[in-house]
Order: C-alpha cells, then structure tokens, then sequence
C-alpha cells in the first residue's frame, strides 16, 4: 500500500471519527458495570492457589476497571474501522469490491477465530505460564504477591494477542485477494517470518522458552495455514514454468 492511500485511509476515517467515537464510547460504558465481575472471574480461573493480588493504590481498581472497559469499546469499534477502511480503499481504486454474503462470512469467520484465541490463551496457555512462573518464584523461598493491574493486564494483553494471532489465516488471504501483498512474498520470506514471529513472542511474553514456544508455534502453525489457504483459493502462487523444467 502506498503511503498516500494510506493518508487518504486516515482522512476518510478522521470524518467518521465521531461515529466510531459514539460506539468507543456505548461499548465503554455499557461494560463498564460488569468489570468487576470480569475481574473475579479471572482470579478464580487463573491465579494459582498460593499466590495473593494485591492493590497498591486506592484508585488502582476502578481505573483498572475503567481500562478494561475501554478495551472493549475499542473492540466493539473495530469491524467499524475495517468497513470504512475497506470502503476507503475501494473509493481509491486499490481494492475491488465484494459481494455481502462474502463479507459477512469473513466477518463472522473473524469473530471466531478471534474468541478462538483468547479461548486458548485463558484456558490453555495462561494456566500453564503463570503457574511456571509461581513456580520460579516459589523456588527463590519469595512470596507471590502480585499486583492486580499487573496480573490483568498480562492476562488481558496475551489473550488479545492470541485473539489477533488466529486472525491471520483471515487477514493474510485477504490481503493477498486485494492485491496489497503478493503470494511470493509472503512464501519467498518463510525464514525471515520465523525469526520475526518468535522476536515477537520473545517481547510480549516472560523471559522464559515456554512461553516463547506457546505462542510462537500457533504462530507458524497459522502462518503456514495462511499460505495453503491462499495456494488453495486464489491463482497468485503459480509460477510459469519453461518447458525444460525451470521456472520462466
């Protein structure tokens, strides 16, 4: 994508910037009560048993509240950002338009995939990463007190993470079927996307090879997902070849 349809993306948006604000907003405080509960929740579920959450400052758990709250007004905000992205670009001539019975089915398979994420990141790999690492701590005869906004937003930012990383058998392909990245590149650069998926594991997760590996192998594993799904789909991968064997 070029960096002027990139700007004319952001102009677009920046007009409809008050309705994505009404939604931002509607989702803020419509799940703002129900926090608390959310809260409860994943301490029951996740904290392991000889650990304590503690608060450090008064305001710390309704501000921490409030965040949550915020992340899922952004959230709600989203499919609104795509579609009038989407529409930006095909006012721009980048991208082509789609039937609607095909966008829905995207979005919907995008809702899913995405709760299929945080499903394996709260159910899955969180239980197995913090109990580790109480375990370490456990090892150094320290006691595990941990702080409340600290936990959450661990636990929220790996599920959201693992949220977006089963997006991308979706978004890969679709970028491909807009013609804003090729088939080839993403194929020709398999190593260089390995090095990269499991840096970024290293930044988003503990210092620790098991939590580097639980989210870096769902990572490849849809990443290569991604490339046979285009393969099957779409034309982009075929190469001419010449009649003697070798590519033209």
């Amino acid at each position: 994508m070029a960096l002027n349809d990139f700007n004319f993306i952001l102009v677009k948006l920046r007009r409809k910037l008050m309705y994505i604000a009404m939604v931002v907003g509607i989702g803020t405080l419509g799940s703002f009560p129900f926090m608390s509960h959310v809260l409860n929740r994943i301490k029951v579920d996740l904290t392991p048993p000889d650990v304590q959450i503690v608060v450090l400052t008064p305001t710390e758990a309704i501000l921490l509240e409030l965040k949550m709250a915020l992340i899922i007004g952004i959230l709600l905000a989203l499919p609104f950002i795509a579609y009038y992205a989407h529409g930006a670009l095909k006012e721009r001539g980048v991208v082509g338009g789609a039937k609607k019975s095909f966008a829905l089915l995207v979005s919907i398979l995008a809702v899913i995939m995405f709760f299929l994420g945080i499903s394996y990141s709260y159910f899955i790999m969180l239980p197995i990463v913090l109990g580790f690492l109480n375990m370490l701590a456990a090892g150094t005869g320290a006691l595990s007190n941990w702080s409340l906004e600290s936990y959450i937003y661990f636990v929220v930012m790996m599920s959201m993470a693992f949220g977006l990383v089963f997006e991308m058998p979706i978004v890969l392909p679709l970028l491909v079927r807009s013609g804003l990245v090729e088939y080839q590149t993403l194929a020709g650069h398999r190593k260089h996307a390995v090095v990269l998926i499991f840096l970024s594991a290293a930044m988003i997760t503990p210092p620790d090879v098991v939590s580097q590996l639980m989210i870096g192998l769902p990572m490849i594993l849809f990443y290569e997902l991604s490339l046979l799904i285009i393969r099957l789909t779409t034309k982009t991968s075929h190469h001419p070849m010449t009649t003697d064997g070798g590519r033209a």
